[in-house]
């Protein structure tokens, strides 16, 4: 697709976002409004910080985000769990019994980012409530004491049915060290780490700067696979590799764990191999050469969920792409952005996509991350990368300027 054209399509569907966004608002009394990509009043985890994206490049204000963030951490309990999710229903409020994944920090530097003020997080000690979670996940969910935290199982991982990774419907729950999971955690302390800063709390800046590094190295250590040139998940109990190849390997570059070696081998062996990653409609969930690798679900996954098999999402695309850029991998990072516009133009705001035939499947229309198709070339092409972890990150009004002000 040409370029101007692709910049026609490009406004038309940003102006068809700017009027599905309202829909998303919902509201738990007496809590304040937040936003979803979905059509009923449920709050996600890693969902809400995707999304967080896309309302800051809409030129939303950014009170969706801290009150989704505050939301969640209302919900905490004393040993700092805090649920995945919360649905709003009639006369009671219902919990996940998985913990939320850890993007939570990282809302905070998005709107951080856009309003320059940590005002809001002295109300109800909702600093301290981030400091109990992140030590949650690092201590109660490192059940063998190496270092590494464990999806309590594949619905936890948000590739709803990755069984055979992560367990349930039949297999070990609680064992998975996820690679993608633990890369998270690197990018959660790390984004604690700066929180502190800015808040002149310097012994904690250097306590979650030192869990950061630990993890990163913890990784490398017991994910990496030399020979394959791969990261897999660790099995907690049994003490070896998952040997799956799933997209979640890719975190670690979004997260700057692989070294520049590791990271080289990562996209010439297994993205770009034909035979795995590289597909007709990049990148699917699971690496082709798997025998899970199926359009729709196996006899044994969990029902009535989305399917994490021979099919692409936009958020592991987009953290992928950003993971590409930072190792300098420019080129195959724009491919990859134009790959995943001209997938959304297949089937736009669909909630997902088959692999091999480009079919979008799920609801539809989504409005939730399925939007970052939109921003991912026009990111690349600016320079910006509204994930990156630092005091100062000004991502968000390049973009939002370049839209709002072009296509407004």
């Amino acid at each position: 697709m040409n370029n101007a054209r692709a910049a026609r399509h490009r406004e038309f569907y940003y102006q068809h976002l700017m009027a599905m966004l309202p829909q998303g608002v919902r509201w738990f009394w007496p809590d304040a409004p937040f936003y979803t990509g979905y059509e009923h009043p449920i709050l996600f985890d890693w969902d809400q910080y995707f999304e967080g994206i896309i309302l800051v490049y809409a030129g939303y204000p950014c009170d969706y985000i801290k009150n989704g963030v505050k939301l969640f951490l209302r919900l905490q309990e004393k040993d700092g769990f805090i649920p995945r999710f919360a649905i709003a229903t009639v006369g009671e409020r219902r919990r996940a019994r998985d913990m939320v994944k850890p993007f939570l920090t990282q809302s905070v530097l998005l709107a951080y980012h856009q309003e320059k003020s940590l005002a809001w997080l002295k109300e109800e000690d909702l600093y301290e409530r981030l400091a109990k979670y992140l030590d949650c996940w690092y201590h109660r969910f490192d059940v063998r004491g190496g270092g590494l935290s464990v999806w309590m199982d594949a619905g936890h991982t948000g590739m709803d049915n990755q069984h055979e990774r992560a367990g349930g419907r039949g297999r070990p729950e609680n064992v998975c060290e996820g690679v993608d999971l633990n890369a998270y955690l690197v990018r959660e302390a790390r984004a604690m780490s700066i929180l502190a800063q800015l808040l002149g709390k310097e012994q904690d800046r250097r306590r979650f700067e030192e869990w950061a590094e630990q993890r990163a190295r913890t990784i490398r250590e017991a994910c990496w696979d030399e020979a394959e040139g791969l990261f897999y998940d660790y099995h907690a109990v049994e003490k070896r590799p998952i040997r799956v190849k799933h997209v979640g390997a890719f975190a670690t570059l979004w997260a700057g764990v692989a070294t520049p070696r590791q990271a080289q081998r990562l996209v010439k062996e297994h993205l770009l191999n034909e035979k795995e990653f590289q597909r007709p409609w990049p990148i699917p969930a699971l690496a082709a050469s798997e025998l899970g690798y199926v359009e729709g679900f196996l006899p044994t996954d969990s029902t009535g969920c989305c399917s994490w098999r021979a099919h692409t999402w936009m958020p592991t695309n987009y953290y992928t792409f950003q993971g590409l850029r930072r190792y300098g991998f420019s080129a195959e990072a724009l491919q990859l952005a134009e790959k995943s516009f001209d997938l959304f133009l297949f089937a736009p705001f669909s909630e997902y996509y088959a692999t091999e035939s480009g079919i979008g499947t799920g609801r539809k229309p989504f409005r939730g991350w399925t939007a970052l198709a939109l921003f991912m070339e026009n990111e690349h092409d600016l320079g910006v990368d509204p994930t990156e972890l630092l005091s100062e990150n000004g991502a968000g009004q390049v973009v939002r300027r370049h839209y709002v002000e072009e296509y407004r």
